[in-house]
């Protein structure tokens, strides 16, 4: 009966992901009811931090195949990690993947659905090979770090062209991580949402149509020249947080935008619409055809504090050292 039960209440948690009023009370009242009945053990499903993903086949009536679902786990799983590598060790790429990597972002199945599965970010026991850090202190998983990273990423439906666009401005990490998701998938009709509820109570959710992850495919196949890095006073004018897209003015008056990584959103947020000085890395883009694009940049420092993802510039001896 409680088994019956805990399915029903995680489909009931899988139709409240939007950030409308509806879905925020919808959930409330969900946790409530988790909080009322807590001999049933619903509350610590209801409270996460968590991941939950679904997958449909736009060609099949949504219906998905366990290879699908599988493979899938296994590409969250990998890009979940290498993110939270690269936050770790600070490092604007990650090429290899060791099994301590995995260990250390873990992602435990919690609970599965048709063509949904639910797993655990909370904290495990620290690896003996894996040095105490600030953010294990505080009680945040490197899964749950990796996989918030991740979803920012993505786009948040199928109107929003400017998480698309911004993916160009995106550290090497996170484009990689990215290709570990959707790069070579068996079937590439699936429809893909993606939920984290992160253990501060905030929610971020992706939705990728099949469409989608193809333009993504296609804007992946990028290649970066012209690297330079800028450094500037002026405003910061603006932040789209779940996005990681950061409004910058310039001395001249001219506004431009651009990625910013985790690891800054809140000095970012602590700056805004006041002078300060910003370190840019700036860059063009060349497509395999040869087409240029117009120069993109990513924030790396905001007043004196600078991103945990170096600038790509480093990126040629860290990838040495890992091949």
């Amino acid at each position: 009966m409680n088994n019956d039960l805990r399915e029903k209440y995680l489909r009931a948690l899988q139709t409240t992901e939007g950030d409308d009023p509806l879905s925020r009370l919808a959930r409330a009242s969900l946790q409530a009811s988790a909080t009322k009945f807590s001999g049933l053990g619903l509350l610590e499903t209801a409270q996460g931090p968590g991941l939950n993903f679904r997958l449909a086949d736009t060609e099949h009536g949504g219906l998905i195949s366990a290879n699908d679902v599988a493979d899938f786990l296994q590409r969250v799983q990998r890009a979940v990690a290498r993110l939270a590598k690269a936050r770790r060790a600070r490092v604007a790429d990650v090429v290899k993947l060791q099994l301590l990597d995995f260990e250390v972002a873990r992602l435990d199945v919690a609970a599965s659905t048709p063509g949904s599965v639910i797993v655990d970010l909370r904290p495990h026991a620290q690896p003996a090979d894996e040095e105490s850090g600030e953010l294990a202190r505080a009680g945040v998983s490197w899964a749950e770090i990796g996989a918030v990273e991740l979803v920012r990423a993505l786009p948040e439906g199928p109107e929003d062209e400017e998480s698309l666009d911004s993916l160009f401005s995106a550290s090497p990490v996170v484009r990689r991580a990215v290709s570990d998701l959707i790069v070579g998938l068996p079937n590439p009709k699936l429809d893909i949402s993606l939920a984290v509820q992160r253990g501060t109570g905030e929610r971020v959710t992706s939705a990728i149509s099949a469409g989608q992850a193809e333009s993504l495919r296609e804007r992946l196949n990028i290649f970066r020249e012209e690297r330079e890095i800028i450094r500037m006073q002026g405003r910061l004018d603006g932040l789209r947080t779940r996005r990681q897209i950061f409004y910058f003015e310039t001395p001249a008056g001219v506004e431009i935008h651009g990625f910013v990584d985790e690891s800054l959103v809140n000095v970012v947020k602590a700056n805004l619409d006041e002078e300060v000085e910003v370190a840019l890395e700036s860059f063009v883009l060349r497509s395999a055809a040869g087409r240029r694009s117009q120069r993109r940049y990513r924030l790396i420092e905001v007043a004196g504090q600078q991103s945990q993802l170096p600038p790509a510039s480093e990126l040629d001896d860290e990838s040495a050292q890992e091949s």
